[in-house]
Order: C-alpha cells, then sequence, then structure tokens
C-alpha cells in the first residue's frame, strides 16, 4: 500500500493569502497619511458601484431666493439656477507581486511561503504607500520639481494620477486653470483661499493662522477641521505656542498621528508637503519659507470604485521569465466640492524664534 500524500496547489495558497490580506490593505493605505485617515474618519472616503465616464460632483454656488411676506403678498417662486457639477477623471493605480520559482522552492514549506509572500506585498504596500503619498501632495513634483500642480504622470507609460492638493487648494487660486472642469478665473465662488504669509514674529504668525481659519469658516458648511504642514511650520507654531506658555498637544481617540491642537482641531505634518509660494519640492522649505494647508474634509472626497479597491489579481506566469506575478489595483479620483472652504498659507518664515 502506497504511503500516504498530500498535493498543495501553492498557487491558490497565494491567492487566499492575498484575499486575505485585501483589508490589510486598504486600511494600512489610508491611514499611512493624515489627510486620507481624516477623509475616512469622515466618511468622505466613498464606494461607488457604477463609475460612469468620470466622478461627478453636484456644486452649489448660489442660495434659494428667501423673503418675507405679509397676508395676501406674493411669495417668491422664481426658480434658481446656481447648481452646476465638477468632473473629475478615474485614476488607475497598481503595485506588483512577483515570486520566482526558485523563491517557491526554496520556501516550499506551507508557513514559509505564506511569509515570504506577505513580505512581498508589504513591500507592494509601502510602493501603494509612498505613491499615494507624494501623489496627493506634490502632483508630479517627484518628476519636474515645480510641477506640484500636476497630476503625478507615470515616467513608464504617460498615464495621469488624481489631482493633486497643491491644484484643489491653490497658492493662486486666480489663475486661469480648471479644476474639476470649472474655471477658476472665470468664477469667484470657485476659489480657494490662500495667502502670502508675511508674519515675522510668532504673534504676527499665529494672528495670520487665525485670520485663514476665519475665511475658511465664512458661510454655511463650518470651518477647517485638519491643518496639514511641513515639519518646519509645523516645529514653528509648536514654539509659538510654548512660548505663550501653552501645551499644544492635540490627542484624541482613534487619531493615530503625532498632532498639535489648533482650534480643537488636529495639526499635523507631513514629509511631502511642498513648498506652494515657490512652487516646488525642492529643498523643501525653499528659503526656510513653509506651507500650511487648512482643510474642510466634508468637501473632500476620496471616491473609489467598490470592485476595484485594492483587489488582487491572479498569479500569471509569463512565458519567456520563470517567475510569476500579481497585481493590486485600486482605481479611484479626489475631488473638492466647495473650493471656497479650504485655504492655504504659505511663505511662513520658519525661522523666526519670537
Amino acid at each position: 500500500m502506497a504511503p500516504s500524500s498530500e498535493t498543495k496547489n501553492y498557487d491558490a495558497l497565494l491567492a487566499l493569502t492575498l484575499a486575505n490580506y485585501r483589508a490589510t490593505l486598504e486600511d494600512e493605505i489610508s491611514t499611512s497619511n493624515a489627510f486620507f485617515f481624516a477623509l475616512k474618519q469622515s466618511d468622505a472616503w466613498k464606494g461607488v458601484a457604477n463609475l460612469g465616464e468620470r466622478v461627478e460632483i453636484p456644486l452649489m454656488y448660489e442660495l434659494g431666493s428667501a423673503d418675507v411676506f405679509s397676508g395676501y403678498d406674493l411669495i417668491p417662486i422664481v426658480p434658481n439656477e446656481g447648481i452646476s457639477k465638477a468632473f473629475f477623471d478615474w485614476t488607475q493605480m497598481a503595485a506588483a507581486i512577483t515570486i520566482s520559482r526558485i523563491e517557491e522552492r526554496k520556501n516550499s514549506g506551507e508557513y514559509q511561503l505564506v511569509n515570504l509572500l506577505e513580505s512581498k506585498t508589504k513591500q507592494a504596500l509601502l510602493g501603494l504607500q509612498e505613491l499615494f503619498a507624494k501623489a496627493l501632495l506634490q502632483g508630479n513634483g517627484p518628476n519636474s520639481a515645480t510641477a506640484i500642480k500636476t497630476a503625478y504622470t507615470s515616467p513608464t507609460n504617460g498615464a495621469a494620477g488624481f489631482v493633486p492638493l497643491p491644484l484643489l487648494v491653490s497658492f493662486s487660486p486666480t489663475d486661469s486653470t480648471a479644476i474639476g472642469n470649472i474655471n477658476q478665473l472665470t468664477y469667484s465662488w470657485w476659489r480657494n483661499q490662500a495667502a502670502d504669509c508675511a508674519a515675522t514674529t510668532y504673534a504676527g504668525f499665529l494672528k495670520e493662522m487665525s485670520s485663514m481659519y476665519n475665511l475658511c469658516s465664512k458661510g454655511p458648511g463650518g470651518g477647517p477641521n485638519l491643518f496639514l504642514c511641513d515639519r518646519y511650520v509645523y516645529e514653528l507654531y509648536e514654539a509659538a505656542m510654548w512660548a505663550k506658555h501653552q501645551n499644544p498637544s492635540y490627542t484624541a481617540a482613534g487619531f493615530p498621528f503625532d498632532s498639535l491642537n489648533f482650534k480643537g482641531k488636529p495639526l499635523t505634518w507631513d514629509e511631502f508637503v511642498p513648498d506652494a509660494a515657490n512652487s516646488t519640492i525642492t529643498s523643501i522649505p525653499v528659503a526656510a519659507y513653509g506651507t500650511l494647508y487648512m482643510l474642510n474634509t466634508k468637501y473632500f472626497t476620496v471616491t473609489y470604485d467598490t470592485e476595484t479597491n485594492f483587489i488582487t489579481t491572479p498569479f500569471v506566469r509569463p512565458n519567456d521569465q520563470d517567475a510569476k506575478s500579481a497585481t493590486i489595483l485600486w482605481y479611484g479620483a479626489t475631488t473638492v466640492s466647495n473650493r471656497r472652504k479650504q485655504g492655504v498659507l504659505a511663505g511662513i518664515l520658519t525661522t523666526m524664534t519670537s
């Protein structure tokens, strides 16, 4: 009688391991960046089942007609226009996981192979995290230092990514530029708040921060609830608060980022925040001038395809290579629906000391 034996389908094992890792992928991507995390916490990380040609965002740029009346006075029923749409193109992103046959053989035990796959998946995950953060905060800056308002463009195939933050919240909101297919020069209601910081003292800096916050808070919809800056501005704000003998630490359950408190909301930093005043990522901040974004996440979304939200494809072996690859895929877009509620304070002198 032949000894008992067991045949394992390692392709199936790899596919199952990747499928089980999908939730981890989505969670780690969205929690790797404070801005994406805040969006997800505020339910602005939205999935859609039917893509359509582009993402359509309804806009309301006028309020309805309202008036008082008495007795038999006519009530105004003139219909309002004041409603439009912004359009944002879908973006496709991918990271590959490749395993050679010799790697499979060297790690042929079930648990060894799973560990190898987890390492390679982590490698792909880190690549996606960095691409998300750079594409969001620096646009095409990694390929051309001053192209922070241009969507990240693949140097391999020329495909463009999602709309970057330096365009959605522009330091030059009166330039003749289309965001979401609407020109901000033509339509004043489609402009974000922006200011070139002139402060040379802590008190002046704090006053300009407060002024920008108030500009973004005007009208319905509330004020900014997330403040994002480079490390130098972060350290400047912390020093300014210490000088006032105030502890600026921000702590809140479920917010896993190092952050300070401004207006009761988190102020955090990211290494990829560009120098908006000089429109570059080179030597951030250029000549010691930093950038601070004030964001209202009610009017930002990351919209993704529910059928392509960090899914993994089956492993495929090409005819001319002793290896096989799977791909992690994501389809989505960054959008904004109310630019007036967003602001950027740039040209901040980060070397001030009192």
